[in-house]
C-alpha cells in the first residue's frame, strides 16, 4: 500500500518532489517554481530531449524510468514524498509512425514508475496528460467529461495512463491528479525551447522568420476554422508550472482523482500565430501549405472551469502576443533579433 502523509504547513516545506522529465521544457520551469516555493526538488531525466543546463534547481539524476531499482534508490535516498510525472514522448506525427515507441515510453515506463512509488511508499502523483486524449469533437470547447476518442497513438498512450490511475488508487491508495495540458508555449528567462530543434508551431515559425533560409510547413488549411488552419489553445509555460504547483497543493490537502484541463480557454489558428510572430520580429515568416497530418484535430480549446474550481487555477499570462514575445526574448540576445549561435555554419 502507498503511505499516507501529513498535510500540515510545516510538512509542506519539507516535501521532496521527484520531477520526471525535469530537464525538459515544462519540467525545467516546474523545477524552478517548485524550488523557489521551498520544496526539495529531484530532477530525473534521461536527457533524450531534456537539456542538462536547464536542470539547475535541486538535485539532478540521469536515468531511465524503466530502471525501477534506480528509481527506488533515488526515492529512498532523497526521501521523495510526491512525483510530478512529465517524462514522455510527445509528438503526434511521430507517434503515428512509431506507436511502439510511444506505448513503451509513455505507458510501460509509467507502470514502472508507479511500481517504484508503491514499493517506496510514495503516495502522490501529478500526471502530465494532454488535450490529445480528446481527438476531434463537435464541441466549441472541450470539457473533461467529454468522451475521449484519441486520433493519435500519443493521445491514446496518455489516455491509457489516465485510465490506470483510479485502479492504482483503489488497490494501493494512490492519490493522483491528471492535468490535461493544452498547447504549452513561451518561456521564462533562458528556459525557452531550442528553436533550432523544436517541433512546436511557435518555435518553428520563429525559426523560419529569423533564419532567412527556412520555410515553415503549415499542415492543413481546410479545417472548419476561421481561416482553415488548425486552431489550438496556447497556454504560457509559466501558467502550466503554476498549475503543477496548485495540483501538488490539491494532493497535499487530501484531494485525489481529479482530471482537469490546463488551457487558456481561447483558440488561435496557425495563420494567426504566423502573424503574431511577424509582429514580434518585424520579419516575414515564409510558409508553405502541406496536407493535414493524420491524428491532428482541427480545433482544440479548453474549458478551464474545472481547473478553477478544483485547483484555484486560471491562466494569467497566456495571451499569444505575450507568449511569442517571451520566446523571442529567450531565444535572442537582448536588443537583437538574431538567436545567439544559431544558424551559423
Amino acid at each position: 500500500m502507498f503511505a499516507v502523509f501529513s498535510t500540515d504547513c510545516v510538512y509542506w516545506l519539507k516535501m521532496s518532489i521527484l520531477i520526471t522529465g525535469g530537464a525538459g521544457f515544462i519540467g525545467s520551469h516546474t523545477a524552478k517554481l517548485f524550488a523557489e516555493t521551498g520544496l526539495d526538488v529531484v530532477v530525473f531525466d534521461n536527457l533524450s530531449t531534456g537539456r542538462r543546463e536547464h536542470a539547475r534547481w535541486g538535485i539532478f539524476v540521469e536515468g531511465n524510468l524503466t530502471d525501477v531499482a534506480m528509481l527506488r534508490q533515488v526515492m529512498r535516498e532523497r526521501k521523495v514524498t510526491a512525483v510530478m510525472h512529465l517524462a514522455a514522448s510527445a509528438h503526434v506525427g511521430e507517434s503515428m509512425a512509431r506507436p511502439e515507441l510511444y506505448f513503451a515510453n509513455n505507458v510501460t515506463a509509467s507502470v514502472a514508475l508507479l511500481d517504484a512509488m508503491r514499493a517506496e511508499g510514495v503516495a502522490r502523483l501529478l500526471f502530465a496528460s494532454s488535450c490529445s486524449v480528446y481527438g476531434e469533437s463537435a464541441s466549441e470547447v472541450l470539457r473533461e467529461d467529454e468522451t475521449a476518442i484519441p486520433l493519435s497513438a500519443y493521445g491514446e498512450s496518455k489516455l491509457a495512463v489516465e485510465r490506470m490511475l483510479p485502479w492504482f488508487a483503489q488497490a494501493h491508495g494512490l492519490q493522483w491528479v491528471a492535468l490535461r495540458y493544452f498547447n504549452t508555449a513561451g518561456a521564462v528567462g533562458d528556459l525557452g525551447e531550442d528553436i533550432t530543434l523544436s517541433r512546436r508551431i511557435i518555435p518553428r515559425a520563429l525559426r523560419a522568420a529569423l533564419s532567412g533560409a527556412e520555410t515553415l510547413k503549415v499542415y492543413g488549411t481546410e479545417f472548419a476554422t476561421q481561416d482553415g488552419s488548425a486552431v489550438r489553445d496556447y497556454v504560457h509555460v509559466a501558467d502550466v508550472a503554476r498549475a503543477n504547483l496548485l495540483g501538488l497543493r490539491y494532493l497535499e490537502a487530501g484531494g485525489s482523482g481529479a482530471t482537469v484541463n490546463i488551457g487558456g480557454g481561447s483558440g488561435t489558428s496557425v495563420l494567426e500565430i504566423i502573424a503574431a510572430v511577424e509582429r514580434a520580429t518585424g520579419k516575414t515568416v515564409p510558409y508553405a501549405i502541406q496536407p493535414a497530418k493524420p491524428g491532428d484535430p482541427g480545433r482544440a480549446i479548453a474549458d478551464a472551469f474545472q481547473a478553477q474550481k478544483t485547483l484555484g487555477w486560471t491562466a494569467i499570462g497566456s495571451d499569444v502576443e505575450r507568449i511569442v514575445e517571451s520566446l523571442v526574448n529567450s531565444a535572442c540576445p537582448a536588443g537583437q533579433l538574431e538567436p545567439q549561435g544559431l544558424f551559423q555554419t
